[in-house]
């Protein structure tokens, strides 16, 4: 019986060898590990033991690219704004002199006996009340924490001015608007997509009044048609806020603020007329206080009022006069935001 040659099974190579024992020796060293460490792990040197570069297979693996979205630093505001003025303002004061002097008609130190002058009486001041009006603002983050902002679109500011002191009694004696365009460097807390985001900051302002009006009961205590003119303010305000954010774009602002604001008003009266009834005549010391009340001191008052202007030609005069205004407002911002 012929014997067949005993058939010679292949020989492992050399590389397949050191592969299988650098897989076994390193899925002990890493029985207790995950899976996942582990084949990280046992690739590398797997690969080297077989002869293989291994930076070459990792290169051959496309990077993965992040994708991250550019943040939104540009930002539109739009809300109301309302203003609690901490008014002081002083006593009004003549710049022209006194629409009437005793020496300017024998009969008036017999009417007005030791009264010198009839200028503004003492203690004549205003009131300017509160105001509110809405606003629209731009402004941009320069990084995660500091950002400007610009308060540049409005609806103008009304104010109605009340009698104060001696001339409380009159009511409503002017109206005016005014804007007040201001610059904010806000400094904010927090990380950049915080919801919640406090904030301090300092702005300059710059106050324009305009459509300075005087009302009748005004003109009545001047003697004649009164135009006002208020100079504008320059200022720095203190501000704090808070910022919540609704979506990605969209956030709420409450801010709280200070701001210096001082002005004076000039008050110019043209065609100047007084009477024996005029409401100015009240705040004169005794006996001039009596004349409106009494019928012949009344009639004498007409009369040398009119012979005075008829030697000025007509009326008593222009005359200016001036207030300063310490208005200093407490001002309160509530509005949406949109981030872009």
């Amino acid at each position: 019986m012929t014997r067949l040659p005993r058939r010679a099974s292949p020989r492992p190579t050399p590389g397949f060898h050191a592969l299988a024992l650098a897989a076994l020796a390193t899925l002990a060293a890493g029985a207790h590990a995950g899976s996942d460490s582990v084949m990280e792990a046992w690739r590398p040197a797997a690969l080297a033991q077989a002869g293989v570069d291994p930076s070459a297979s990792v290169a051959a693996q496309p990077a993965p690219q992040l994708s991250l979205e550019p943040r939104r630093r540009w930002f539109v505001r739009a809300g109301v704004a309302g203003l609690k003025l901490n008014d002081n303002s002083g006593h009004v004061r003549d710049l022209s002199g006194p629409v009437l002097r005793s020496s300017d008609h024998p009969i008036l130190p017999l009417l007005a006996p030791g009264v010198e002058s009839f200028g503004t009486p003492g203690g004549v001041t205003v009131d300017v009340k509160n105001a509110v009006s809405v606003f629209g603002s731009v402004g941009k983050f320069l990084d995660d924490h500091w950002a400007v902002e610009g308060l540049l679109l409005a609806l103008p500011f009304k104010h109605d001015i009340y009698g104060k002191g001696t001339i409380e009694r009159l009511g409503k004696v002017a109206t005016v608007k005014q804007l007040p365009p201001t610059l904010i460097l806000h400094r904010y807390f927090g990380d950049f997509d915080d919801k919640f985001r406090p904030s301090i900051g300092i702005g300059l302002n710059y106050t324009k009044f305009f459509e300075a009006k005087a009302t009748p009961a005004l003109e009545s205590y001047t003697g004649g048609p009164t135009k006002i003119k208020m100079k504008p303010s320059w200022g720095l305000g203190l501000f704090a806020g808070a910022q919540y954010a609704l979506t990605e774009r969209l956030h709420v602002k409450l801010t709280l603020g200070y701001v210096r604001v001082r002005t004076t008003a000039t008050m110019t009266t043209s065609n100047t007329m007084l009477s024996g009834s005029s409401p100015v005549l009240n705040d004169y010391p005794y006996p001039v206080n009596q004349i409106p009340s009494d019928e012949v001191s009344r009639e004498a008052m007409d009369n040398l009022v009119e012979q005075v202007a008829a030697g000025r030609g007509g009326s008593l005069g222009t005359f200016r006069r001036e207030i300063k205004s310490e208005l200093d407002p407490y001002v309160v911002l509530l509005s949406v935001g949109y981030s872009f």
